[in-house]
């Protein structure tokens, strides 16, 4: 009788965890589903999605610190974005360059996307510490692989935008 027990509730706890990862996959918006895609097509695979959420890029939001940052790690530059509805969707993946930084083999990404088609994004890597890093680009690069110069293109980008 124990067996069967047994039996059934590892069975009841198969399909709990079937249902809920189906629910997931059916709750996910066309914004997350196009996100999922490009990542999986960089190789991630998607533990479980996070959030999503939307944003209008302004200029002063450029002259932020935290945009900037941000910014920084794009290979598409802000210009075109600015006054549009930029969608966002966060994930936790596995299989990114970021990874093993901190031995928790997991990395945290935000996919952005303009009218359904992704633009860019940024990742920062799991740790069991608190990290005072900028982000990285959704490749794993920092803002110098990217830009270059990040202070040259920093001083551009201030430059551009204070009024």
């Amino acid at each position: 009788m124990k067996k069967y027990i047994i039996a059934f509730l590892l069975l009841a706890i198969a399909l709990v965890g079937c249902s809920q990862t189906e629910k997931k996959e059916k709750t996910l918006s066309e914004n997350g589903q196009a996100a999922k895609v490009y990542l999986e097509e960089m190789g991630y695979e998607v533990e479980e999605v996070d959030k999503e959420g939307t944003q209008e890029l302004s200029k002063k939001d450029l002259l932020t610190k935290d945009a900037q940052q941000v910014w920084a790690v794009q290979y598409k530059e802000p210009d075109e974005f600015l006054g549009k509805k930029i969608d966002t969707v966060g994930f936790t993946v596995k299989n990114h360059p970021l990874d093993d930084r901190y031995r928790e083999g997991k990395t945290k990404v935000t996919v952005f996307l303009v009218n359904g088609e992704v633009i860019g994004g940024w990742s920062y890597p799991i740790a069991s510490t608190p990290l005072a890093s900028p982000p990285y680009s959704l490749d794993g690069k920092t803002a110098e692989e990217v830009k270059g110069d990040y202070f040259k293109w920093l001083d551009e980008i201030e430059g551009k935008y204070s009024e």
